[in-house]
């Protein structure tokens, strides 16, 4: 009997900082918008941005993926926390510019990316209730503060359909980690959607 195709998938790591964060980066991994024939993804949640650094460490340490990404929020200027965890993972390495590759960021907020499904939105913090009116305005999700539920229910409304235009805003949003309202997260979903893999070949050797 013949045995069944081995799975030579790259198998890709991404810390995200929250449930928000987590919650949505499965539902874009159940929409099958990304090359998920050639990439195994595994989104762990740190449940807060001070362990992101320690699950970062534990993830490399145990040598089960070819690459670790992180996806984070940067908050607001100062920016203490991000810069902190962009500091520990680039001493880790004992490299500078680690992150520049690694870092899926979104100032202040991953809402920012997720709102881009819906409608056009720039927030200013991660405030819940400051943030509520445009996250109701847009999804329909009432007094939102982010429970369980309510993460669940938002990405349920998220759809295929949708994704091509919050493709477009965010390019429109690629403006650096210190511009309130910008995230990087094109280039990410633009190395997902492609079958060409040298990025995590670049990865690996710098890191």
């Amino acid at each position: 009997m013949a045995k069944p195709p081995i799975s030579y998938r790259h198998r890709v790591c991404v810390i995200c900082e929250g449930l928000e964060d987590t919650e949505y980066f499965n539902r874009l991994l159940q929409l099958n918008v990304w090359r998920t024939d050639i990439y195994d993804f595994y989104p762990i949640n740190a449940k807060s941005a001070s362990n992101i650094f320690a699950r970062y460490q534990d993830a490399y340490n145990n040598d089960a993926y070819e690459v670790i990404l992180v996806f984070c929020d940067t908050d607001k200027a100062p920016y203490r926390e991000y810069s902190l965890i962009k500091s520990k993972i680039n001493g880790f390495h004992a490299k500078t510019g680690v992150t520049d590759k690694v870092v899926i960021f979104a100032d202040p907020c991953t809402m920012q990316i997720v709102l881009s499904h819906f409608g056009d939105a720039d927030l200013r913090n991660q405030g819940k209730k400051t943030n509520g009116k445009i996250i109701e305005e847009l999804t329909g999700v009432a007094n939102y503060d982010a429970h369980a539920e309510q993460v669940k229910e938002l990405c349920s409304k998220i759809f295929k359909r949708s994704y091509p235009e919050m493709r477009e805003r965010v390019k429109e949003m690629d403006k650096g980690d210190e511009v309130s309202g910008s995230t990087n997260f094109i280039h990410f979903l633009d190395k997902f959607e492609n079958e060409d893999t040298s990025w995590i070949s670049d990865i690996k050797e710098l890191c």
